[in-house]
């Protein structure tokens, strides 16, 4: 029986599926009907056992109850009410005045505008940014009863200009004006990207990164990375930095809380650090290492190296002789800063060095900064900390050419400043290290991410 049923299907499929079948059309139509009739039966039969409405039911028992409308009398009075006020918020457009800024912020209100031009405390809101947003609240009858805007601040707290009516009546109105501080959303803000054939700063617009974040990102790599002749396309970086905000709307960025740059195949990496109790913080490695070096790598934004260390035919006196430093070209005026902190042991001229700087540094290290055009205001037994400006590159004395000589000496022998290893910070352990971990832990799943995402960038 089983066998003869599946052949009878079988033979039945073939019909349906087959459209160059005689009996193709005829079977379409009597399985549509077939269909059909069941899905109209199943709803019959759905009707039949549904329970029925009482109000289908003209036997079902009825109850009337009076309703009471609420009293709409006190929220229209409300709604007319002579003290109702209305906000409202535009942003600073370039060449805007008081009046103008005022009449789009809906506010008629000449003693208002007034009291503006003539409080100190009032008058910041000339110093606005175009795009700086300004709040009003005014009356129905568009006189102001208080203005804010936010006049900066840094990450943690904003400077809020609050100018309000403080009193008085219609022909003699009183306002006053202060400025509080009120705390900010604090944000992480997050950017990566490759180096392309632009070069790195046009790789950082692309990701849009801040200028001030960039300057730090150079900053903290300086001890290892010339920003200058190093970077190359292929490079990669990822970067988290904190952000101020209020209401929305960026205050100021912060500091760079973790970057990562891969350099020819090389990974540098950097987490900003404050142990507990301190005030203070730095930058590590992400194995804990603090990233302070010493000595910077380079102490001027150089063109090119016009003469390493070592022998060489000297280029006034043409006669062989050991060169005691790196001479690194560039313009006259170019920013000369000290490699490291120390303390101004020689500010002047001397023989063929010309204007010449001499920082004494501890362990009996020394630097040399010669052939200057001038000196950035330092002074003879001043302290000096690393990366401060000391002079301006010249070409005074025995010098060819602008350029700065730099001279890099232990206990006053000369060593080459770009091949010397200056003493790398011993990493964090103990207790110390694990308080590290504890800190940092946040800040590296952001850059996990940022991997996360670069790689599923790459791959799409």
């Amino acid at each position: 029986m089983w066998s003869r049923l599946r052949e009878v299907f079988a033979r039945e499929l073939v019909v349906l599926v087959d459209p160059t079948n005689a009996h193709h059309a005829r079977r379409r139509k009597q399985l549509t009907a077939a269909v059909g009739t069941v899905f109209a039966l199943g709803m019959a039969a759905a009707m039949g056992v549904a329970p029925r409405s009482a109000y289908d039911d003209p036997q079902a028992p009825r109850v009337l109850q009076p309703m009471r409308l609420p009293d709409l009398r006190e929220q229209l009075d409300k709604l007319t009410d002579s003290d109702a006020t209305y906000v409202r918020q535009e942003r600073m457009l370039r060449g805007d005045t008081i009046a103008t800024l005022l009449k789009r912020l809906g506010v008629d209100d000449p003693d208002a505008q007034a009291f503006i031009a003539r409080n100190p405390t009032a008058r910041g809101l000339f110093g606005l940014e175009p795009g700086q947003a300004v709040q009003a609240e005014v009356d129905e009858r568009n006189l102001l009863v208080s203005l804010q805007a936010n006049l900066g601040g840094d990450v943690a707290n904003s400077r809020l200009l609050v100018i309000e009516r403080a009193g008085g009546d219609d022909l003699n109105p009183q306002y006053r004006a202060r400025v509080q501080t009120v705390g900010n959303e604090t944000r992480y803000e997050m950017a990566s990207g490759a180096i392309g054939s632009g070069g790195f700063f046009n790789a950082m617009d692309a990701a849009n990164v801040p200028d001030e974040i960039v300057e730090q990102m150079i900053s903290i790599f300086s001890g290892v990375i010339d920003f200058q002749h190093d970077i190359a396309r292929g490079d990669r970086f990822r970067i988290v930095y904190e952000a101020g905000f209020r209401d929305g709307s960026l205050v100021r960025n912060g500091r760079v809380m973790a970057v990562e740059l891969i350099n020819h195949n090389e990974l540098y990496q950097a987490l900003w650090y404050a142990p507990e109790g301190s005030k203070s913080g730095a930058y590590y490695t992400f194995d804990g290492r603090s990233m302070q070096r010493p000595f910077l790598r380079t102490p001027v934004e150089f063109t090119r190296i016009s003469s390493g260390f070592g022998g060489r035919d000297h280029p006034l006196h043409h006669y062989w002789a050991q060169h005691k430093g790196v001479d690194f070209a560039a313009p006259v005026g170019t920013k000369v800063f000290a490699s490291g902190d120390g303390e101004v042991d020689f500010v002047g001229q001397q023989n063929g060095y010309g204007n010449l700087v001499i920082l004494k540094h501890a362990n009996g290290y020394s630097t040399y900064y010669a052939h200057l055009s001038g000196f950035a205001g330092v002074q003879r037994g001043q302290h000096v900390r690393q990366g401060q400006v000391i002079a301006f590159v010249g070409q005074t004395g025995w010098a060819t050419g602008p350029h700065l000589h730099y001279e890099f000496r232990h206990n006053d022998v000369p060593q080459n400043p770009l091949t010397t290893a200056l003493m790398e910070s011993p990493a964090l352990s103990g207790p110390a290290r694990q308080q590290f971990l504890s800190y940092t832990s946040s800040m590296l799943s952001r850059i996990n991410a940022l991997r996360t995402y670069n790689v599923l960038t790459a791959s799409n």
